[in-house]
């Protein structure tokens, strides 16, 4: 769901992955074009479209003819396609399973799930009793989200080979009308209290289907399709204001220090003549060192806060569904059913006290390795990328057999 804190994985990975390929493309051209960010942008967003476009301008009329592009060569240019694609699957598998999947289970497992007694499976009545070896033990099990590793084979045992991507059907339907929401709403991207208000009215809108999502990620495989799931407006009104908190505390992170930075006149680097010759690493240079600073206050926000809506919305899993890693659905009592006269649900306040010193531990590691892993991802595919440009898969700029003629 947007939670900035996968933009920014996603954004970081992108952009340390751009600013390398832009150093090899300002390597293998003939000139420097002042316009080459601008270009590079436009193409990653049109694509053939806009490449059959150029084409067909530059039949019609020999101005056209001078406009830089970009060239793919030859069997390099399948291979280069092909090593983008695997970039953006392994970025995204990562994060969704590891980032979002096992942190949210990580969010709600208890530490110290009931005691259980193993019995010798060989027990033999005949055999003298020692009384130095018991006949059970007392375990302590460890928690299934305490490494990666035991957090996937349990998924895999429970739900299957795709539970990693468990939900993500919804996922998509969420993200898609998230989208569709957010392009019809007639508010500027340089309108941060704007922005802010969108995002909030947004979440807001689409909390049962987050809601949704937590459930199925948390509960035992079910025969129900997910639009089967979405519970109603009861519901709605439960975890509405919830979502709103982590909106509206996540988006204030990202937006104030923007609407502070352009008060004080700081956002006026990234106002560009596109005339002016300046180096594309230099324009992608002050666009991250705009947006670091808010980026980094919103991924340190949206950690905290993002474990509480997952632990109140798990407070509001049905009767019928079983969880797939041991949780304690009353949290400690603090969650008083509605036939008793309490609320149903956890308060935002009690989602956090309940969070246990042990728990909140194993959430920000399981966070803190989905980001390393992604990283690794960003630095394996930009050397690979990078010397498919080096060796001619990917050109910019007039070829000289079109500049001749």
């Amino acid at each position: 769901f947007h939670l900035i804190f996968h933009h920014l994985t996603i954004g970081l990975s992108l952009g340390i992955l751009f600013t390398f390929l832009l150093n090899f493309f300002r390597t293998k051209t003939d000139y420097s074009p002042p316009r080459l960010s601008q270009e590079l942008i436009r193409e990653s967003t049109a694509m053939v479209v806009s490449s059959l476009v150029r084409r067909g301008m530059e039949l019609a009329s020999a101005k056209d003819r001078e406009v830089p592009s970009i060239h793919l060569s030859g069997w390099f240019a399948g291979l280069f396609v092909f090593s983008v694609l695997a970039f953006f699957f392994v970025v995204f598998s990562i994060e969704y399973t590891y980032g979002m999947v096992v942190a949210t289970l990580a969010a709600i497992e208890d530490t110290n799930p009931d005691l259980y007694i193993r019995v010798e499976s060989d027990f033999n009545p005949n055999k003298d009793v020692d009384p130095v070896e018991p006949e059970a033990r007392t375990l302590r099990p460890q928690p299934v989200t305490s490494t990666l590793r035991t957090s996937i084979k349990h998924l895999r045992a429970r739900a299957g080979f795709w539970s990693r991507f468990r939900g993500f059907g919804l996922f998509m339907t969420y993200s898609l009308a998230e989208g569709f929401l957010f392009s019809i709403l007639p508010v500027s991207m340089t309108n941060f209290g704007g922005q802010l208000a969108a995002r909030m009215i947004i979440g807001m809108a689409l909390a049962n289907l987050e809601l949704t999502w937590v459930h199925i990620v948390i509960s035992e495989p079910s025969s129900k399709r997910f639009y089967q799931r979405i519970p109603g407006f009861k519901s709605w009104l439960k975890i509405a204001p919830v979502v709103a908190f982590e909106q509206g505390a996540v988006c204030a992170a990202f937006y104030i220090p923007l609407f502070i930075a352009g008060a004080a006149g700081a956002l006026g680097d990234l106002v560009v003549d596109p005339n002016a010759n300046l180096p594309p690493a230099e324009l992608v240079s002050r666009a991250a060192t705009a947006i670091a600073i808010p980026s980094l206050l919103a991924a340190l926000v949206s950690i905290p806060v993002r474990a509480v809506t997952i632990r109140v919305a798990a407070s509001m899993l049905p009767k019928e569904d079983d969880a797939i890693v041991p949780f304690d659905r009353s949290f400690g009592g603090k969650v008083v059913p509605a036939t008793l006269g309490g609320s149903g649900k956890l308060s935002i306040k009690d989602a956090w006290a309940t969070f246990d010193g042990p728990a909140r531990i194993r959430y920000l590691k399981v966070i803190g390795k989905a980001f390393a892993m992604e990283f690794a991802a960003v630095i394996l595919f930009s050397v690979v990328l990078g010397c498919q440009v080096h060796a001619g898969a990917l050109t910019y700029g007039i070829r000289r057999s079109e500049a001749n003629a």
